[in-house]
């Protein structure tokens, strides 16, 4: 069985959690569809690996927000 590649993944979406500005990148081998928990500024977030592409060999991703 072969190891999935590693993309560069961008987060489309910063402005929900973090500020608008933020620049979030983060690299995963995981399949486009995945919901990966990462830890951003200290803080445990999920985020959708949506695979969209992007400018610059980056892959698209959003932070995922579930109110309780």
């Amino acid at each position: 069985m072969t190891a999935n590649p590693v993309h560069t993944y961008l987060v489309t979406n910063p402005s929900t959690l973090f500020d608008p500005k933020r620049v979030i990148e983060f690299e995963s081998s995981a399949p486009i569809g995945s919901v990966r928990e990462v830890e951003i500024d200290g803080r445990p977030v999920r985020i959708l690996l949506t695979g969209i592409p992007l400018n610059g060999g980056l892959r698209g991703a959003e932070l995922q927000v579930t109110y309780l």
